[in-house]
């Protein structure tokens, strides 16, 4: 359909949880094709995932992407877009991960923070679907961040310890990757 403008803090619309989905109109089917059509063009940073208040639609919607590696070429990295109408993670692990986070509607602000290292999570499709995912690592914290969004919360909620700017955040990736590599 159309990329959209990502709105950025401190627009309410963030900060408000969002109402569910009922029927699957084709209204929602474009929502999901804007959320798709504006993720993929999303970059730096890339976006991993986007809820339909990021683009000022207080709905129940959400893209995530799951990264895999090509099987054909392990060097390059492919991304499996999935839309979740009226999401529920309906089961964290008790393990969990702290690792940084950043988005879109956050511009250039990057945190620690603690989330499930493995969910389970209930959606529908575009079709009215039930869809049931296992996730872990990577795509879990991205569904955890979403779905965060779908209720309101933005990331900087959950930061444990200080933030980064951007540029000291690309300095300190950029310092690890120097010296894995000597």
């Amino acid at each position: 359909m159309a990329v959209k403008k990502i709105v950025i803090t401190p627009d309410p619309v963030l900060n408000k949880k969002t109402q569910k989905i009922g029927a699957i109109t084709d209204d929602i089917k474009n929502i999901a094709q804007d959320l798709i059509d504006t993720v993929k063009v999303a970059e730096e940073p890339e976006g991993a995932g986007l809820a339909a208040t990021q683009i000022g639609i207080s709905k129940r919607i959400c893209v995530v992407r799951n990264f895999f590696e090509d099987p054909l070429n392990p060097n390059e990295i492919m991304s499996e877009d999935i839309i979740l109408i009226n999401p529920k993670i309906t089961h964290y692990s008790n393990e969990k991960e702290t690792d940084w986070e950043g988005c879109l509607s956050v511009p250039d602000i990057y945190g620690m923070v603690e989330r499930a290292k493995k969910i389970k999570v209930t959606a529908k499709d575009l079709n009215g679907d039930i869809l049931k995912i296992k996730a872990e690592g990577f795509f879990a914290r991205t569904i955890q961040h979403e779905v965060d969004h779908l209720d309101g919360i933005l990331f900087t909620s959950k930061v444990e310890g200080k933030t980064l700017s951007q540029l000291q955040f690309d300095e300190m990736i950029e310092e690890e990757y120097s010296k894995q590599t000597v």
